[in-house]
């Protein structure tokens, strides 16, 4: 079997679908089944794809596609240029990291979807306008012509149910994102400031509600001396929301108490998730939640949101609250003061994320493909 894996995206720094794209290629590197693999990136990302992955120790051919990084020559290069790279390759299957157009008649191969939401129907706001307009157009596109779609959760499959009744039905299945974060030696120290601090991943969007996090978060260091010591550290893109949150921590005078972080590596991904007091997702609607059960894999106390997709990545193992109560940063800030009195849950069903497990999942998805098993 021979797979070529698409990454090429706006991401330039730590996105889901960056690491979704890179899990893809461990999964399919570990399997024997899997004899070659291409991973295709924007001329733009290969600096940060190198630089906080390792490469180097999987056997995949990294491809950069020399386009602009804007959204018409992105879209035309999967329109016009991904059929012609998957005939260069000879690829077997062709696996789109997350939704992009396509046209099923220019390629040879079955293609693959992951489907991480619905953020075009869900989270409009994420897009702006009009330009969620055409993300809805290529969503269904998309949907409507690849071979299969692979959700990475329960959650992703009933939204997909809801909206693309006859996509779900005909050619959805649920395989789970895996956890693949490198070890690294507890004792190195990867920042410059040395302290006690609360984490969150999340990029700089509305769905997000970071500045929901960073309100419950004055709260808890402005109650008195056992909280003010904390650091609350946030890692992810700059995005539509990055100057409301600037503003937020320069009208609160929380700069010493607030860092963002805009990239790491997984080394440093795992030293913060391990040395963490607790990690923070404040989250109104998400496919999956990568840095939930992650935090579960590096035993993390965790405090997020009461949604759906947190609840089944989650179970019992988190401390939830409401984001619809009177006060959402105040439910928020109780969920926290509540963690940290008890030790971090042991989290359940972990197996499900295992790269073996998942990498097994897809390995069993794409030779079905190849023969024909999976219907159009």
């Amino acid at each position: 079997m021979n797979l070529l894996v698409t990454a090429v995206s706006s991401a330039t720094g730590p996105s889901g679908i960056c690491r979704h794209a890179y899990n893809l290629v461990r999964c399919a590197a570990s399997r024997d089944e899997v004899f070659q693999i291409t991973l295709a990136l924007g001329n733009w990302q290969e600096s940060y794809f190198r630089t906080s992955f390792d490469l180097q120790g999987i056997r995949a051919k990294i491809v950069t596609v020399n386009i602009a990084n804007d959204a018409f020559a992105r879209n035309a290069w999967y329109l016009r240029g991904l059929p012609k790279l998957a005939d260069e390759v000879a690829a077997d299957v062709v696996h789109l990291s997350f939704p992009a157009p396509i046209r099923r008649s220019t390629m040879r191969c079955p293609i693959v979807v992951s489907l991480h939401d619905l953020y075009p129907y869900d989270e409009p706001s994420n897009f702006g306008f009009p330009k969620v307009f055409f993300n809805r157009v290529f969503l269904q596109q998309c949907l409507r012509e690849v071979d299969c779609v692979t959700c990475v959760s329960e959650t992703t499959l009933t939204r997909l149910s809801l909206r693309f009744p006859s996509s779900a039905y005909r050619k959805a299945v649920v395989v789970h994102n895996c956890v693949t974060i490198d070890s690294v030696d507890p004792s190195v120290f990867p920042f410059e400031r040395r302290c006690k601090f609360a984490l969150m991943i999340a990029q700089h969007r509305e769905n997000k509600n970071i500045p929901l996090a960073i309100e419950a978060f004055e709260i808890l260091i402005r109650r008195g001396k056992r909280h003010s010591y904390l650091l609350l550290m946030v890692v992810g893109n700059v995005g539509p929301g990055t100057a409301a949150i600037k503003s937020l921590i320069e009208q609160r005078s929380l700069e010493a108490h607030i860092e963002l972080i805009d990239g790491v590596t997984d080394g440093q991904l795992r030293w913060l998730y391990t040395n963490c007091e607790f990690l923070m997702a404040a989250s109104s609607i998400e496919g999956f939640g990568l840095p939930i059960v992650e935090g579960l894999f590096c035993g993390c106390r965790i405090v997020c949101s009461d949604i759906p997709a947190f609840r089944e990545i989650g179970g019992d193992a988190c401390h939830y609250f409401d984001l619809h109560a009177e006060a959402g940063s105040s439910a928020m800030v109780q969920a926290i003061c509540k963690a940290l009195r008890e030790p971090a849950m042991q989290a359940k069903h972990l197996d499900r994320f295992v790269m073996e497990n998942v990498a097994r999942e897809y390995a069993s998805l794409y030779m079905h493909l190849g023969k024909g098993r999976v219907k159009k």
